[in-house]
């Protein structure tokens, strides 16, 4: 009888180590993010004495540790007011999908009351809320989590950091709202009233450095892989070690062991993680890679996991370079796919022209190839044919998002600039993607390309 594939034990992770790699795991501690957490500590220090907190807009490209902050530093506050038995409440609300004020405001009131008013006239709902916040009482915090979602519908962004000032509450209560966006822009394009009202403060996240993105991924590998410690030194230059892989005799406990590494470290100096199932190249590589490309602490930790799941599934013991750079093109892979996902309609049918030439063995692929597949394409799924210039920044934008190569070629026969357009990812992949669409299902890809091709046949 074959063994079977799977395993209770691995020789790379330590026992629930892959949880500290995922995406749902919220640090206790940022090192690389004092100063901002100290602003955000500012921000909120009114509501530790009874009043409401500033509103705050927390910036910055995803992966930068925006919401971990919020979420460590609102804890610590709330521990604080249990302490010192006063009324707070925080809690925190995810804008994904939310696209208007009004399905916010019925969702925060479900959230904060437990009745969603869905289907009442916006200020009926509005009224739910403002009962819900009085039934609470005190400091409540709320933390909208991509809040750029909501575009540039602000009632409520207006309406929510002026219900005190309009009496909307009762003087017991004091609203307050942390907003968080990886949009850097998105607030500008707010109406002026809005974007006064609702932010008194503002912190943005810079991408980290490789620096920072080693100390974060030895932080995380010491939970997450076997025989794996951290090595610091002292301001008295003194080195000491600590890990959360335990024998089975140690007295102390696995949580007494992570609450080490938790600590606050900020007078002692990280030198070197130890251990004997990661290369010493594998940390340095994931955090490089991450580094030239957006500086995500997210990212990073995606290359780390990926490259330990491969070295994992091919029966080694130990990660090392090539597995990370096998995880960094399945990554990359990956994203390439989910941007070909989320496109228009517009930039499927530009993805599907350029496909079905490459199919059909065009070398050259031009603009006025694609043109030609894509009006035809428009046609046959009843979807509106755009001018061949405005095709063609489609196209350019999906060079943007790495799923196109575009080179400029000799400038164009009406001048400006001229392209020739390939495919980044194999035809396969972006047939894949295009028939879990819709409005494609009834397009025959290999049919279009062989007709393509018997056309320039007959025509050459």
């Amino acid at each position: 009888m074959d063994s079977s594939p799977y395993s209770t034990t691995s020789d790379i992770f330590a026992v629930g180590g892959e949880d500290y790699l995922k995406e749902g795991h919220t640090p206790t501690t940022l090192p690389e993010r004092q100063e901002e957490i100290l602003k955000l500590r500012r921000s909120l220090k009114p509501a530790a004495r009874g009043a409401g907190a500033e509103n705050t807009f927390l910036s910055g490209k995803a992966g930068q540790g925006k919401t971990a902050a919020a979420k460590a530093e609102l804890a610590e506050l709330k521990a604080f007011a249990d302490a010192q038995n006063l009324d707070l409440t925080s809690m925190f609300f995810s804008c994904e999908g939310i696209t208007s004020s009004y399905t916010l405001a019925c969702g925060l009131c479900e959230e904060l009351g437990g009745e969603n008013p869905n289907g009442h006239p916006m200020q009926k709902v509005l009224d739910h809320l403002w009962d819900a916040m009085n039934d609470i009482g005190g400091t409540i915090i709320i933390v909208l989590d991509e809040i750029d979602n909501l575009g540039t519908d602000d009632k409520i962004l207006y309406s929510l950091p002026r219900a005190r000032d309009k009496d909307y509450v009762n003087d017991d209560v004091y609203p307050s709202i942390i907003g968080i966006s990886n949009d850097l822009q998105w607030r500008d394009n707010l109406d002026p009233a809005a974007k006064d009202s609702l932010y008194d403060d503002s912190i943005f996240f810079p991408p980290y450095d490789a620096h920072e993105l080693r100390d974060i991924l030895s932080r995380r590998a010491s939970k997450a892989f076997r025989d794996t410690s951290l090595v610091y030194e002292t301001p008295a230059g003194e080195e000491f070690e600590i890990s959360a892989n335990l024998d089975d005799n140690d007295d102390n406990s696995l949580a007494d062991s992570f609450e080490a590494i938790d600590a606050d470290r900020s007078e002692c100096t990280l030198l070197r993680i130890h251990s004997n199932v990661l290369s010493e190249d594998v940390i340095p590589l994931c955090a490089a890679y991450a580094a030239q490309d957006k500086g995500s602490a997210r990212q990073a930790i995606k290359y780390l996991r990926k490259a330990a799941a491969i070295a994992e599934s091919e029966g080694d013991s130990r990660v090392g370079e090539e597995h990370v750079r096998t995880a960094q093109g399945e990554a990359e892979r990956e994203l390439i796919i989910e941007g070909m996902e989320q496109l228009t309609t517009q930039g499927h049918l530009a993805l599907a022209a350029v496909t079905i030439l490459e199919l059909g063995g065009h070398s050259e692929i031009r603009t006025r190839d694609v043109y030609d597949i894509y009006k035809s394409l428009s046609d046959h799924i009843d979807a509106d044919r755009l001018a061949q210039r405005r095709m063609r920044d489609h196209l350019i934008e999906l060079d943007m998002l790495s799923i196109i190569r575009a080179r400029k070629s000799a400038s164009g026969s009406v001048g400006g600039e001229a392209y020739t357009f390939e495919l980044r990812v194999e035809p396969s992949t972006a047939i894949d993607v295009l028939e879990a669409v819709s409005r494609f299902e009834s397009v025959d890809f290999d049919d279009l390309a062989k007709e393509w091709l018997n056309e320039q046949q007959t025509l050459g």
